[in-house]
């Protein structure tokens, strides 16, 4: 059985990173948070938002999963924050062919930033400053021959001069020169690549992994390199060939970048992107470290109680045990009183007439080994404290010389009657251990199923950059969140056959109706069009129930202004008659839908994804029978903040029980898009 590694070695760094460089570069850094041990930036690309994942030690990936953001983050993550946030990037890199990626990052004046990610040696990420000062670092520690020390300069890890991409045939030989070791050995020590890269090459060479060094021929070197000089040449010029590989049960054992001859005969999954194979086959090693089982807590207590009952079990018994000895004990003496009542009678008159405690313990010995009656019960006496030990029935009893052997007796006996109050208090505990271990389980059994996976998150169609919602009678209206998208808008949706809203007062969304089919847009649609612009107006943040909407035709809107005068970003001109809409409503209805997604052959059903819609009520409600409405308020108000966690928390509450531990995967974030500006409450 070949091993491989499940860290990223010098080929997958070579190969990840030639991909981000591709679809990166000259994009900016907009957030960043941390999960455990893994950071998460978030980026604005030219192809939309992307997350990219970078875990220590391990790899470093763009990802479409969707992982569970930290609701407060590290001093770490606030500083590379505050240093990062809104920084282009120049482009990301390997340094010399080693597990270091470098995301270079344009400066504020001059020469560039570094963020350094050294995926060795339990992992490290760095920001450096363009004088290479360490700014930031995950980990600061002293190496022997370098230190990661904040405000010093950064020096990469000690490499040779040569590495796998520069070698050249005489580098190549004089690896082996009268070298003890096996190739494999060898290769891995001198080229720094994984052990199945060297077992790669010995293959390809038709090459024992294990032959010695100093043995091999010319012809052998001569193949060898041939076979290294290929395999280089497949990493820098070939096609991207990725793939999982699975074991011989099926189960993900490794994801590579291109194929390998010694894995030819593995069962594989094949990606159209290295960067695709790594977020599949990571998201599910990360799963099971990132999260936590709801019923970790319930199970914990469960376990707490469960172990108390069997204790409380095995201390009944230890009691009736008690019981059953002591009463046994105290008949048998009350049986064989004479007897009993014989041997302490000897005792005392022996000590009365001045017999050491010594000389009576040897004479009482001598006589039970001579079977004289009343000693076979005898076993020792014990001077210190004036008891005589007899054995009756295997049990050795302690009698008080001093007391009679009736109260001798009645002390056993108050023994096993203690021991039987013991017992039914601890009968009565174990009940309410038990009823609590069933309370438990009750409530383990009310606790939502949850997801045993991350999901990925559907791709958004063109217009959910947007706001948006469907009209009750199937028109498609999009309005913009801001300036920008206001000029989005403008630019490349608007069409001739649209209508176009707005309000009279400033900070309003350009709102369209879209009619692509060119039908006769209803005056039920115009009404939630224009109810949807006062909505999202400055009218919510002034608390305004109502305010008039007008709407055009778009070649009533222009970015020109008169002559002398300058538009703003995302303002405009109208042009013409507009056509009023009075006392459109500022009412919003908050709308969970669920998309099916495909999902892997080896679940039972499809994945579901939570998804917020938003407009006028009639419009959501014909869409979705999950939805609460709101309203713009200044007494009784919640924050945009407060409202998103409270509709959240509505939502699971309401939704069907098999549906809820979706609606867990709702995001705050995602909700917080939707509401407008100001304060609101629930109607």
């Amino acid at each position: 059985m070949i091993r491989i590694s499940k860290e990223f070695s010098n080929f997958d760094v070579y190969a990840i990173a030639k991909e981000l460089d591709t679809i990166l570069v000259n994009s900016s850094i907009s957030n960043v948070y941390e999960i455990q041990d893994i950071i998460i930036l978030k980026i604005n690309t030219k192809l939309g938002k992307k997350n990219l994942i970078i875990k220590k030690d391990s790899r470093i990936n763009l990802t479409e999963f969707e992982y569970p953001i930290p609701e407060y983050p590290s001093q770490y993550i606030l500083a590379l924050r505050k240093l990062l946030k809104n920084r282009r990037i120049l482009s990301i890199s390997q340094y010399k062919f080693d597990r270091i990626v470098i995301i270079e990052l344009k400066d504020i004046n001059e020469g560039s930033w570094k963020f350094v990610i050294e995926l060795f040696n339990k992992g490290n990420f760095l920001l450096l400053d363009s004088n290479n000062i360490i700014q930031v670092a995950k980990r600061y520690k002293k190496f022997r021959d370098r230190n990661i020390l904040a405000k010093q300069t950064y020096l990469y890890p000690k490499s040779e001069e040569k590495d796998f991409i520069t070698f050249n045939i005489e580098d190549f030989k004089l690896i082996f020169m009268n070298s003890e070791n096996e190739i494999v050995r060898e290769l891995s020590r001198n080229l720094r690549i994984s052990g199945l890269y060297s077992e790669e090459l010995c293959h390809r060479a038709n090459l024992d992994k294990k032959t010695i060094c100093k043995d091999l021929t010319s012809t052998d070197l001569e193949e060898l390199f041939s076979a290294f000089k290929k395999l280089r040449n497949q990493l820098l010029f070939g096609e991207i060939n990725a793939h999982i590989i699975l074991d011989e049960q099926g189960n993900e054992s490794a994801v590579l970048p291109f194929e390998l001859e010694i894995l030819k005969e593995y069962q594989k999954k094949k990606y159209s992107s290295f960067n695709q194979a790594v977020d599949e086959f990571y998201s599910k090693i990360d799963y099971q470290s990132i999260t936590v089982p709801k019923d970790q807590k319930i199970n914990d207590q469960i376990k707490s109680q469960q172990k108390i009952f069997e204790n409380q079990r095995d201390y009944l018994e230890e009691l009736r045990i008690e019981k059953k000895k002591h009463y046994e004990i105290g008949d048998f003496l009350y049986n064989n009183l004479n007897k009993i009542e014989k041997l302490i009678s000897v005792i005392l008159n022996a000590r009365k007439k001045g017999y050491k405690w010594d000389e009576i313990n040897d004479k009482l010995k001598e006589a039970k080994k001579e079977n004289l009656e009343g000693t076979e019960f005898f076993n020792r006496i014990l001077p210190s404290t004036h008891q005589v030990i007899i054995n009756i029935k295997g049990h050795e009893v302690y009698f008080d010389l001093n007391k009679s052997l009736g109260e001798n007796a009645n002390l056993i006996y108050s023994r096993g009657k203690k021991a039987d109050k013991k017992i039914k208090g601890t009968i009565i505990a174990i009940e309410e251990t038990k009823e609590k271990i069933e309370k438990l389980e009750l409530k383990k059994g009310e606790i939502e199923e949850e997801i045993k996976f991350l999901l990925k998150k559907p791709k958004k169609k063109w217009y959910e950059k947007f706001r948006w919602f469907k009209s009750t009678d199937g028109f498609l209206i999009i309005g913009g969140r801001d300036a920008s998208s206001n000029e989005i808008i403008f630019k490349k949706y608007m069409e001739s056959n649209d209508l176009v809203f707005h309000t009279n007062i400033p900070g309003s969304p350009l709102v369209i109706i879209k009619n692509p089919e060119q039908k006769e847009i209803s005056e039920n649609a115009i009404k939630e069009a224009s109810d949807f612009t006062a909505s999202y107006s400055r009218a919510w943040k002034e608390n305004w129930g109502v305010v008039d909407v007008f709407y055009v035709e778009p070649p009533q809107v222009t970015k020109t202004p008169p002559s002398g005068e300058y538009l703003h970003k995302g303002s405009f001109v109208i042009s013409g008659k507009k056509k009023i809409i009075k006392n459109a409503k500022t009412e919003l209805t908050i709308g969970l839908e669920f998309i099916s997604q495909e999902h892997e052959s080896s679940r039972e059903s499809n994945d579901l994804y939570p998804k917020i819609i938003c407009g006028p009520e009639k419009a959501i409600k014909t869409q979705t029978n999950n939805s609460i409405t709101i309203v713009p308020s200044k007494s009784d108000s919640l924050t945009k903040g407060k409202l998103a966690k409270e509709i959240k928390t509505y939502f699971i509450r309401t939704v069907a029980k098999e549906h809820k531990k979706w609606v867990e995967l709702l995001s705050v974030d995602e909700i917080l898009l939707y509401l407008p500006d100001g304060k609101s409450k629930f109607k």
